[in-house]
């Protein structure tokens, strides 16, 4: 995945770094938690430490040889991923693998440091149907408008009981079709 990525141009070096992808996480983590919604980190073992990041926002900090399998479980958990993709880092590829797979697609946020002009030419949404240009996040104050109807589904799923919960099924909300195109198998 990520070697026909840098064939489009769209992987760029960025040497370590991550102050974005930082930016990002808190931005988001922050936001949720107004929503009451639960956030979890995943590190690998040897991550630069996150600065800046309360001690009591849950987090997985998981040794080389479990980081893979343990991240596409809790990502088939997961009811919204982000993946900031900002830097070349070494699981970039095992992350954009796992979003990538049919059952992550429609619940991955993808943030890349492109303009939607490259965004569209590079046919990325072909893949990840939910892209957003890092520039139209703004800061602090929300979050890019693809993110609303995941957040929205969460917060539906949130207000159910329990018993209720586990019975009934809930579909993804469509993309806004900003990029609109057919997607990939």
């Amino acid at each position: 995945m990520l070697d026909f990525l840098k064939e489009l141009d769209l992987v760029k070096e960025v040497p370590e770094r991550i102050e974005g992808r930082i930016g990002l996480e808190r931005q988001v983590r922050i936001l949720l938690q107004h929503e009451h919604l639960e956030t979890v980190a995943v590190y690998r073992q040897g991550d630069a430490e996150r600065i800046a990041i309360p001690q009591e926002w849950p987090a997985l900090t998981l040794s080389d040889a479990d980081w893979r399998n343990r991240v596409a479980e809790a990502a088939g958990w997961a009811d919204l991923i982000v993946l900031y993709w900002g830097a070349d880092t070494p699981g970039l590829d095992d992350e954009l693998q796992i979003c990538a797979a049919p059952e992550n697609r429609l619940k991955t946020v993808l943030v890349m440091p492109s303009t939607p002009t490259e965004i569209y030419l590079s046919q990325v949404v072909k893949t990840f149907p939910r892209v957003v240009p890092r520039t139209e996040i703004p800061p602090l104050i929300a979050l890019h408008p693809e993110f609303t109807p995941l957040i929205e589904r969460m917060k539906a799923i949130q207000a159910l009981a329990p018993k209720v919960r586990s019975r009934k099924k809930f579909p993804w909300p469509p993309t806004s079709g900003r990029f609109a195109g057919e997607t990939r198998d």
